[in-house]
């Protein structure tokens, strides 16, 4: 099965781009990223045609999870992020896994404040990292050295449903495959605290997206956002929310991602 959705996508342009993580503050200037909506199909891999992580980007895994306080965040980092870095060893072979942070997300009404320390589905076509960012945040995890002493490393998510089925807002994941690199457009990200950045998906009509419908708890999306091995097609799979035309009344989305670094000595 094939449907047709929204995604929003960067609008090319030139020189530096930034926008903000929030809301823009009153008096702040104007983010130079702008982004338009474009339609796209996206296919479920339940009829077939799934994903590879190293061929395509991200891999739709069944790790049942023995966690179910999401709305802990101790126990979350104590309990949660020690079974995704297991998850995560084995299905990369990585000689080490380190979950530096996560996201609980919940598809709030516009009119209902979310939880605190609980996001909105972000609805543009990203990855997390960039090269830069990538490399600064191996850094701060392994040491000022780090890359000497490692042959490969990977910025990888771990993304699982935490109400199930997913049918608000599902995950898609653009495949790694049919992403031109120069459709990633570095973009400085500005928090209230301090700066990061990511990359941004410019919209291409080679690009092939594609969901698993109804997911469970039981199941993960396992992407990379970067890979210093690949850093052509496969080496990333950019994503995004979207809205299932089929299901506009469904129980909110709600989800939670880990990122992680994943090191080859």
């Amino acid at each position: 099965m094939t449907l047709e959705a929204e995604i929003e996508f960067l609008v090319p342009a030139q020189g530096p781009l930034f926008t903000y993580a929030r809301e823009t503050a009153p008096g702040a200037a104007t983010p130079s990223a702008q982004f338009v909506s474009h339609a796209v199909e996206i296919r479920d891999v339940r009829e077939g045609g799934s994903l590879h992580l190293e061929e395509h980007g991200a891999v739709l895994g069944s790790w049942p999870t023995r966690v179910r306080r999401f709305d802990d965040e101790t126990y979350v980092r104590k309990r949660y992020y020690a079974e995704s870095a297991e998850i995560i060893r084995a299905e990369l072979g990585a000689d080490r896994v380190v979950v530096f942070d996560h996201n609980v997300r919940r598809n709030t009404p516009a009119l209902l404040a979310p939880r605190h320390g609980v996001g909105l589905p972000v609805h543009h076509a990203h990855t997390d990292y960039t090269p830069r960012s990538a490399l600064r945040r191996l850094r701060e995890e392994f040491g000022v050295r780090a890359e000497a002493e490692v042959s490969r490393y990977l910025q990888v998510n771990l993304w699982r449903p935490i109400r199930e089925p997913v049918r608000d807002a599902p995950l898609a994941i653009c495949d790694g495959a049919s992403v031109a690199p120069e459709a990633l457009r570095a973009v400085e990200l500005r928090y209230a605290d301090r700066t990061g950045e990511i990359c941004y998906l410019v919209h291409e009509g080679a690009q092939r997206w594609c969901f698993a419908s109804e997911m469970a708890i039981a199941e993960a999306w396992l992407f990379k956002n970067f890979d210093s091995a690949r850093a052509q097609a496969g080496g990333t799979a950019p994503h995004s929310a979207f809205s299932d035309p089929r299901h506009p009344f469904a129980p909110p989305r709600e989800s939670i991602e880990v990122r992680a670094l994943a090191v080859f000595r």
